[in-house]
């Protein structure tokens, strides 16, 4: 649907346009739900990413939260009826800085190179 709507929208005909099409038609149907729900959810991490910098940039806070009952949350947002599931949640707002008692508190991070791997 995609693939159509750009193609609709941009005026876009191109055979590598149409290759590419056709590469993800024969990769994707063919590997199993959960595969591609683990794509997706790397995907989505991508997506997670943006938002969180896009809030910091506007002052706004943002807490990415994984841990929760996905069961649950699926089943309130009847997220299975759409052939969706959730993977991670990110509450966006801002803080209550006179309740919060975590607020004037040092961030606690990991030093950089026990973090980050440098490959030279």
């Amino acid at each position: 649907m995609m693939f159509d709507l750009t193609k609709q929208e941009r005026g876009l005909t191109s055979e590598g346009w149409e290759n590419y099409r056709k590469m993800l038609l024969d990769r994707y149907p063919s590997r199993s739900s959960e595969e591609n729900f683990q794509h997706a959810a790397r995907q989505a991490y991508i997506g997670l990413g943006f938002a969180l910098f896009a809030a910091a940039i506007e002052q706004v806070d943002t807490t990415p939260m994984e841990g929760f009952d996905s069961d649950a949350l699926d089943s309130m947002l009847d997220l299975p009826a759409r052939g969706l599931r959730s993977i991670v949640m990110l509450p966006v707002g801002y803080r209550d800085a006179d309740n919060d008692w975590l607020v004037n508190l040092k961030k606690v991070r990991r030093p950089w190179g026990q973090l980050i791997s440098e490959m030279t």
